[in-house]
């Protein structure tokens, strides 16, 4: 008879060992979360300083698209002028060309001791670079002045500025654009640098110091030269969170251009900051003329700035 084979024993089920919990030191946590702190605080300071490199020029430069003023508002003719074209073949920067009035020079000679011909200032030009604020309506009383000395007048928006193209302005624009003023007068209307005299106002005078030690012109006028850049920036709290000393590309200071070049230059105070003004005359090269006009009538034909002008064209354009 087959043996009875004896059933297989069942086994008792076996369950897995449950793992332990992990747990996370008190310690580490805090270490995590101050280093997530400080990587957005570093993120957030790098915005910053992005945003003040990108955009320190609103703190030096104040530009307007309004002209509500043209030359002829003051009774000057003049004709707009469109240069510095691009690749393209459009122009960047709106000018005015403000012709010298015949005669005018011989009339006004009559009441002088100079006693200087007419034709003096017949091919002479005054290349006029405005300050940092507005558009080149706000320097029409300064044409007009200049106008009154019998002399050509050639005044323009940088970039940024009036009716010029760019978003905004910055130094080394603004910089070429001088150049370029500078180049259409010598190239396009043939006036020798002997003839040209440069104007710079606030911020302008950097942009003429610079033009004067490249080119040489006959001279260069500085009035109410603007503080560096560095100053201007410094007086916003704002500046004074990021380190300026790295992130500063705007430097707006003449003194380099001043001590290098030796072309004729009349620094005027008319209604800015003489101790800037003054100190720019110190560390400059001869020749060089100072006037303080804060005191006197500073525009208009017979005003003293009229008078000063006068005599340092009739000093430097032989």
């Amino acid at each position: 008879m087959p043996k009875r084979t004896q059933p297989a024993a069942k086994t008792k089920a076996s369950h897995p060992t449950p793992e332990p919990l992990l747990t996370v030191s008190p310690r580490w946590l805090f270490t995590a979360l101050a280093l997530t702190l400080l990587l957005a605080a570093l993120a957030a300071y790098a915005t910053l300083c992005l945003l003040f490199y990108q955009g320190q020029w609103q703190l030096l430069y104040h530009p307007s698209r309004a002209t509500p003023l043209t030359p002829a508002s003051a009774g000057m003719a003049f004709q707009d002028i469109r240069f510095d074209v691009t690749d393209t073949g459009q122009p960047r920067l709106d000018g005015w060309w403000i012709p010298a009035q015949p005669g005018k020079k011989e009339a006004d000679s009559k009441n002088s001791a100079s006693q200087q011909p007419a034709s003096q200032y017949v091919t002479a030009t005054v290349l006029y670079l405005h300050g940092a604020a507005g558009s080149l309506s706000g320097a029409v009383p300064a044409l007009l002045t200049l106008h009154s000395t019998g002399i050509n007048v050639f005044a323009f928006d940088y970039r940024g500025f009036g009716h010029s193209t760019g978003a905004h302005p910055t130094e080394r624009l603004a910089t070429a654009d001088s150049i370029a003023a500078f180049t259409y007068l010598t190239d396009t209307r043939h006036i020798p640098p002997a003839r040209i005299i440069v104007f710079g106002d606030g911020v302008g005078a950097a942009f003429a110091a610079h033009l004067a030690a490249q080119f040489a012109p006959a001279g260069v006028i500085l009035e109410d030269p603007n503080p560096p850049a560095r100053q201007l920036l410094l007086a916003d709290p704002r500046a004074r969170l990021v380190p300026l000393w790295l992130l500063q590309k705007e430097k707006l200071d003449p003194a380099a251009d001043l001590a290098a070049s030796h072309v004729p230059r009349l620094f005027l105070d008319v209604q800015g900051d003489s101790a800037r003004t003054y100190a720019l005359f110190n560390i400059s090269s001869y020749p060089k003329q100072y006037f303080d006009l804060r005191t006197l009538p500073a525009t208009g034909p017979n005003s003293a700035l009229s008078s000063t002008l006068t005599r340092f064209f009739d000093d430097v354009l032989h």
